[in-house]
């Protein structure tokens, strides 16, 4: 009977080890995960300087790279409005594109008559400072 209790107790206390050793690795992996996850959401509306940390998370295998679509930008002649609002909107987005920045861009893809009336308004003022917005 002490035999078998002694074994219990052994036993029980190379789990204890066993635990021990596992609770360190899972502790270190969740420090580390919250490093990287601190610096990609610091990094986030930054893009330039993710690239180097990205570059490195490549190197060791530890992240898969993001897939980004290289996108078309719609143009605009005039016609369907709506619609290309609707598709310069959601190519900002996926661009996260900064609001002040999305009226410059939108205007390079105008053409045609909805180009003479955004040179007609960009002269007269009225929507120097507003950004294009859903």
């Amino acid at each position: 009977m002490v035999e078998g209790t002694r074994s219990k107790a052994l036993s029980l206390e190379k789990m204890e080890e066993l635990f021990a050793k596992f609770s360190a690795t899972v502790e270190a992996k969740m420090e580390t995960l919250s490093e990287r996850l601190a610096h990609l959401e610091a990094t986030r509306f930054n893009p330039s300087q993710a690239q180097p940390e990205v570059s490195s998370f490549l190197a060791s295998g530890s992240v898969a790279a993001p897939h980004r679509l290289k996108l078309d930008v719609p143009r605009f002649d005039g016609s369907d409005a709506t619609g290309w609002i609707f598709k310069i909107t959601q190519y900002f987005e996926y661009h996260t594109t900064p609001d002040h920045e999305r009226l410059i861009i939108a205007s390079f893809y105008m053409e045609g008559q909805a180009l003479a009336w955004f040179q007609w308004m960009h002269r007269n003022g009225p929507y120097q400072s507003h950004p294009l917005r859903n």
